[in-house]
């Protein structure tokens, strides 16, 4: 008889890779309660045991898709450096920072990434803790910066920049999270189908600069080159890399 050949084992990325992905799915189908350690095993095409040598345990791997789902790679972070210290006025930074934060949520990849929110806020647990205050915090007090930038340069007033800030990122994010929650509707239409990325754009700029701007006509326009940065920084925070535990 021929001898059996054994099939080549996956580079250690390779498997790790796999492993996450799935998960991502598990947990965003069932959340961090429902998901079934076996049920990404075989999803991933691994065994428990190889599993669970990569991540300890489903705490641990959940923790891991945390971290993917909010987290950004090497190449990210050069383009937010390079975005910061773009010649903009406070407004038109504003402008970037929409930019990445709409294209990020409004990407259907992103839908895992909304689902697992979804799961963690409803189960009241604390898992976003740890994530939150190491990418989120250090992203917001970037932005409050900038407007802190702008209030000394005299072209915004605002009394508290994480506040103004936080209320961008939460429109957004509340605005693509409830869009099943509509559906069928008699808003749906005129909330969702009949509004553009631009309408959206448009409108949470607006809004910002009726509530802070001094001067209403400030420039919100922004260079070719600086939209095309801030479309790559939001594909490579839709698409982080994968961190791996």
């Amino acid at each position: 008889m021929p001898a059996t050949r054994k099939k080549p084992r996956q580079p250690e990325a390779k498997t790790r890779e796999a492993i996450l992905l799935a998960a991502i799915e598990e947990f965003a189908e069932r959340g961090f309660a429902g998901a079934r350690t076996e049920n990404i095993a075989r999803q991933a095409n691994v065994n428990k045991a190889m599993l669970h040598y990569y991540y300890h345990d489903k705490q641990t791997l959940y923790l891991a898709v945390l971290e993917y789902l909010y987290g950004s790679s090497p190449d990210a972070e050069v383009l937010v450096e390079r975005l910061t210290n773009a010649p903009l006025n406070s407004v038109q930074m504003v402008r970037v920072f929409l930019i990445v934060i709409l294209r990020k949520h409004a990407d259907e990849r992103s839908d895992p990434f909304r689902r697992i929110l979804a799961w963690e806020l409803a189960a009241g647990e604390n898992n976003l803790e740890a994530v939150a205050q190491k990418y989120m915090v250090p992203r917001i007090i970037g932005m409050c910066e900038a407007i802190r930038r702008g209030i000394s340069a005299g072209e915004l007033k605002c009394s508290n920049p994480t506040l103004a800030v936080w209320s961008l990122i939460s429109q957004v994010a509340f605005y693509f999270m409830h869009r099943k929650t509509y559906e069928g509707s008699s808003i749906y239409e005129e909330l969702y189908e009949n509004v553009s990325y631009d309408d959206m754009l448009n409108f949470l700029l607006g809004n910002f600069i009726a509530s802070y701007a001094t001067d209403k006509n400030i420039s919100s326009d922004i260079p070719p080159e600086i939209a095309r940065l801030a479309d790559e920084l939001a594909e490579k925070l839709v698409l982080p890399g994968l961190t791996g535990t």
